[in-house]
């Protein structure tokens, strides 16, 4: 500020500019690795492998941060315990950082958004925790409690049931719930697990499934067997017997003529047969059987006239029919020959109680804090206030926790009892229910209801200490103020007046309900409800004030099922079960009950969830689904192959002689060759014209035009009958490549075959294995693929048929196909996939674009593919670094290889394992590949960038940039131990050393090699730049001289942006570029410069566009490379003499 008195005033002007120090090597490592490592100290995850984290740029100072922020470099092995060398998902990337940062303390590190641990391969689809709260229903450690009775032997043998988890396994899918006949074998028992009934099935000689305890499974086994076989003339004809009181006169005189008049006969519940193996004849009862005129399942056979019984094996007596009985292991039934009513072969003991392998559904609760699954209890009981009382048989309810289980057998609630069979025999099914806690509360739906007056219904309660309901009580709707009508008062008033001692009424008085009427049973027991009925007259249809109040069938849940959110329906109200006649006679028709239908899953492994959207998959299996154009569209291969292999193609190391069944191979049989996986898949097709003979013929995998050639696609996932998602999401199980075999079902996604000619192969890389697949939310819904038929698109690639009941999600390729066409398999296919997404991140990454990431060397250790990318980005930074390349692991050490990589003869597209396409002066390339150990120390061979990031970073230590960081006083490699190549078919690790005609090669093609010297170790011994012209930036260090010019000439210009374009500015800038590289002269930079600022190189013209110009020429320094020294041999005394 100006003075105003006397006084002095001292300021000071900055003109101290000066350019600061260089960092020496600053690296960009771009890196890939697993997700939600574990962070180095093992306290948490490492928050650079976040999903969130990913595309972010790290500045590490230290092997500490970088662990804890990526966690350990992880490196894969064998079963053995063997290293795999060049696997494509060890973090080599990692493992350079971590090496570099051992003697330095800056470097930069990107991770690609890519899990690799997702790509570590598996021959099943991945998938997801299950969510918190998920029951499963265990069938693994289930029992199921099924003893078949033996009469012959008196004793009982304990039956381990098929269990059905699939409903292709089922006759009509889901809809009948019938197990196909192609399962199980005669005498089998099944149990239908995909349906929450859990119907069991028995196979009888019929080779036909019935459903236990049914009418169809008692007539599968005899209730009287005779003795005597024999088609002959056994019998005298007008012999009679009687049966239940029935005469029946034999018509004939075979066992099959009696057979016949005993079925004319039409006696109630008894039939017969000849048995086609024995001869014998057989009596059966349905179960519906009267021996006294009532039903009770048993036959009174005795001789009436002759002796029919003697010549047919039969003995005169009371027999009862097979029994189905479900019973506790205490409850032994009395089917002994010694017993009042043995029973036939075949009866069955459901044994409901654990002990002695009785039954145990064994069901698990996922929790998400624990990520484990723990077992909870699930006894077997009758019904649900059978279930209250052993549950909490003194409280009645109230002590019963909320999720507590229990299994209901005969869930239609059939006769129940010992020895009790009527109209409603025992059946063989289990429904798995859960408690929902407090009182069992219903509301209706319907608000202030009206009721003829006098109506009634009936109710029953569950009670404390009691198993069975209470007698039902009738209630009776009485209008209050004596008219013809009764409203909601009325009914509550009237269900008040029953005397129940467990359930309350009351009509709601506030909310969207206001004037409905609720029942609650205080306890949260039971409530059984029969509408019009009376307590005298069960069957009585006096009204229907339930339906009016809104708790009728119509409003009710159907037993054991729940429809959330209902508009109808009201909670906790369900129909009552079929039949229902446990506990009395009365037909009630609705059940209000705490017990809700559980939602589980039913399998023999723990259940997961879908894959998350974007999940990754290697699919390890070696398998192939091929379909064939048939001039029209694709289909399945033996639906235009009809004789070739019954499994499709062949998978061996050597040529199949037959197909996989053993019979002859034949025209079109197909052949992948697994002797080579590098080339998978060399797929060959039988051919019987060929001139010398039939032989495989090799499918080329380039040829996508010609009707010789393959197409390589996804195409479909399921055959037609497989594609439908019956209200399931996901994606649904692949079905088999056999049953693909002769379908011609496509996914709408598939290719158009109207491009490809008729005889051409389509390879399905969706179903096939040995590639990478991507799990797709949503994928083919009618959103993507709307309409239907001839009105619409839908499907297009079948029939046009509309999607909307297909799967929605889709496993996608997620590994390209190549250049050529071909597709990408193996090693190969998640090495593309890595390298996919790293070349991603490189090219739309905008932070490390951003001049404050000071960094100047770019390298991506393991990845040559990455080349060109990363050379972009230097570009895009204006040349500010020094990109170091790889060269692949499996590049053999001659020089017939390198040279055919470094030239690119392959004519490869891009940079990879094939060849090398990029030049750049500002580009190194380093051959070859070096052995070291991980941090926990084990042998892991790593790529030329590892090693050579160190070289670098050692060289600027003791030099600076413009030094050439090779030979053996700078380019000493101290982090390898041997240097090599991985062998590509036996994946070990060849060690190397690369001669002097090996680093003639590589000199030619621009290639540093990287050797071993007696007495100086390994040894990067190459100082060239992968240009594509002959000057001065053919050099390393000339290379990063100019990086390290353009670095530092920015940093002097910077501060005269907005300065005066004048001759005052220009002196200042020339002088502090001049006094830069005089500095750059005395440090073995430069032989001489010269700086150009003034009017010769700023006209008018340019200081009118604002512009300053500063011209400066150098001529850098060059390495030492070639060092000749002629030795002349002299005679003695002539060297003295020179000097004469």
């Amino acid at each position: 500020m100006a003075l105003t008195s006397p006084g002095v005033e001292v300021s000071v002007i900055d003109e101290s500019f000066y350019v600061p120090a260089d960092a020496g090597s600053v690296p960009l490592l771009i890196v890939a690795s697993s997700q939600d490592k574990s962070n180095g100290a093992g306290t948490g995850t490492a928050a650079g492998t976040q999903t969130a984290n990913a595309n972010t740029v790290y500045l590490i100072s230290s092997q500490r941060e970088l662990t804890e922020t990526f966690g350990d470099p992880k490196f894969y092995t064998d079963a053995s315990g063997n290293a795999l060398n060049g696997y494509e998902l060890n973090e080599y990337g990692l493992q350079a950082a971590y090496s570099y940062l051992g003697i330095a303390n800056r470097a930069f590190v990107l991770r690609a958004n890519v899990d690799m641990s997702e790509l570590a391969g598996s021959a099943s689809a991945p998938s997801s925790d299950p969510s918190d709260g998920t029951y499963w229903f265990d069938l693994a450690t289930s029992k199921f409690g099924l003893f078949e009775w033996s009469a012959t032997n008196q004793t009982f043998t304990n039956k381990s049931p098929i269990l059905i988890t699939s409903t292709t396994d089922l006759v009509g899918g889901a809809t009948t719930g019938i197990p196909k006949t192609n399962i199980g074998s005669i005498g089998d028992y099944a149990i239908n697990t995909t349906h929450v009934t859990n119907k069991i099935y028995f196979k009888n000689d019929s080779n036909a499934w019935v459903h236990l305890g049914s009418t169809s499974w008692h007539t599968s086994h005899a209730t009287i067997t005779g003795t005597v076989s024999g088609t002959g003339n056994i019998l005298t004809n007008g012999h009679a017997i009687t049966i239940n009181g029935t005469t029946v006169t034999l018509s004939g005189t075979t066992l099959t003529a009696l057979k016949t008049s005993i079925n004319n006969a039409n006696i109630p519940g008894v039939t017969a047969d000849v048995d086609s193996v024995t001869g014998f004849l057989e009596i059966y009862s349905n179960g519906f059987s009267r021996s006294a005129g009532s039903v009770d399942g048993k036959i009174i056979l005795a001789n009436s006239s002759g002796t029919i019984l003697t010549d047919a094996g039969l003995t005169a007596g009371t027999y009862a029919a097979p029994q189905f009985y479900q019973a506790a292991h205490t409850a032994r039934p009395e089917w002994k020959s010694g017993d009042s009513v043995p029973r036939p072969n075949g009866s069955v003991w459901f044994k409901t109680t654990t002990p002695n392998s009785g039954a145990d559904i064994t069901v698990k609760l996922y929790s998400a804090s624990s990520s484990s699954f723990s077992t909870v209890d699930s006894p077997l009981y009758a019904n649900n206030h059978t279930a209250i009382f052993n549950l909490d048989g003194i409280n009645g309810g109230t002590s019963i926790a909320t999720g507590t289980l229990y299994t209901q057998f005969n869930v239609t609630e059939e006769s129940i009892g010992a020895n009790i069979i009527d109209s409603t025999p025992n059946l063989g099914d289990f429904q798995i229910f859960r408690y929902e806690g407090g009182e069992t509360v219903i509301t209706s739906n319907t608000t202030n209801p009206s009721f003829v007056n006098n109506e009634t219904f009936t109710m029953q309660e569950s009670l404390k200490a009691q198993a069975a309901l209470d007698s039902a009580r009738t209630v009776t709707v009485v209008s209050q103020d004596g008219s013809t009508s009764a409203d909601a008062d009325d009914f509550v008033a009237a269900i008040s007046a029953a005397g129940f001692t467990n359930i309350e009424a009351e009509v709601i008085t506030s909310g969207e309900k206001k004037g409905a009427i609720s029942i609650k049973h205080k306890l949260g027991g039971e409530i059984r409800f029969n509408d019009g009925a009376t307590a005298a007259n069960p069957l009585a249809t006096n009204g229907t004030p339930l339906a009016d109040a809104g708790f009728g069938s119509a409003n009710a849940h159907s037993y054991g099922t729940y429809t959330a959110n209902s508009t109808t329906l009201v909670d906790n109200l369900y129909d009552a079960p079929a039949a229902d006649t446990a506990d009395s006679t009365t037909a009630n028709e609705t059940v209000a009950s705490n017990f809700k239908r559980l939602s589980y899953t039913a399998s023999l492994s723990a259940p997961t969830n879908e894959p998350a959207d974007g999940t990754l998959w290697y699919n390890t299996n070696l398998e192939a689904d091929i379909m064939v154009h048939n001039g029209t569209t694709f289909k399945g291969y033996k639906e235009v192959y009809a004789n070739t292999d019954p499994n499709g193609p062949q998978f061996s190391a050597t040529k199949p002689t037959t197909q996989s069944d053993g019979t002859a191979l034949v025209d079109e049989d197909l052949w992948i060759d697994t002797s080579d996986l590098e080339n998978y898949p060399k797929l060959y097709r039988w051919d019987t014209s060929l001139t010398d003979g039939a032989d495989f013929v090799l499918v080329d995998n380039t040829d996508q035009t010609t009707e010789d050639g393959i197409v390589f696609a996804d195409a479909r996932w399921h055959t037609r009958a497989e594609h439908q998602a019956d209200g399931n999401t996901g994606a649904g199980t692949g079905s088999s490549i056999k049953d693909l075999l002769s379908d011609s079902h496509l996914d709408p996604d598939a290719p158009n075959p109207a491009s490809y000619p008729k005889s051409i192969l389509l390879f399905n890389t969706r179903r096939s294995g040995y590639n990478v697949k991507c799990y797709k939310n949503n994928y083919i819904t009618t959103t993507a693929y709307p309409g239907s038929g001839s009105s619409g698109k839908g499907n297009t690639r079948f029939s046009n048929e509309s999607v909307a009941q297909y799967y929605p999600d889709r496993w996608v390729t997620q590994n390209a196909n190549n250049d050529d066409g071909s597709g990408t398999f193996g090693r190969k296919a998640v090495r593309k996939v890595v390298v996919a997404q790293l070349k991603s991140e490189i090219d739309t990454n905008q932070a490390i674009r951003e001049d404050q990431r000071g960094f100047n060397v770019i390298a991506c250790p393991g990845y040559p593919e990455v080349i060109s990318n990363m050379v972009n980005l230097n570009t895009d930074r204006n040349n500010t670094a020094f990109v170091i390349g790889d060269t692949p692991f499996r590049l053999e050490g001659t020089s017939t290889a390198i040279s055919n990589w470094a030239n690119n003869t392959a004519g490869a597209a891009d940079n990879g394992e094939d060849g090398l396409v990029t030049s750049s002066d500002y580009l190194g390339t380093f051959y070859p590949s070096g052995r070291t150990t991980d941090n926990g120390g084990k042998n892991i061979v790593v790529p030329p960038s590892h090693m050579m990031l160190r070289v670098f970073a050692n060289n600027d230590n003791v030099a600076f940039p413009w030094f050439a960081p090779a030979g053996t006083r700078r380019g000493v490699v101290d982090n390898a131990t041997a240097v090599g190549y991985v062998d590509g078919a036996s994946g070990e690790f060849e060690t190397i050393s690369v001669t002097e005609s090996i680093r003639d090669t590589m000199f030619g093609v621009n290639v540093n090699p990287i050797t071993f010297f007696s007495g100086s170790g390994i040894v990067n011994f190459g100082n060239k730049t992968a240009t594509s012209s002959s000057s001065a930036l053919d050099r390393i260090n000339v290379s990063r001289l100019a990086v390290y010019l353009r670095t530092q000439l920015n940093q002097i210009a910077k501060p005269f942006i907005f300065e005066p374009n004048d001759s005052l500015t220009r002196n200042e800038i020339k002088q502090a570029v001049e006094s830069f590289l005089l500095e750059l002269v005395g440090q073995r930079a430069l032989f001489d410069f010269l700086v150009v600022c003034d009017e010769t190189n700023n006209t008018a013209t340019r200081i009118d566009r604002n512009e300053l110009y500063v011209d400066i020429a150098i001529e850098p320094v060059k390495s030492v490379e070639f060092i000749f020294i002629p030795l002349r041999i002299k005679n003695t005394g002539e060297i003295a003499n020179l000097g004469n």
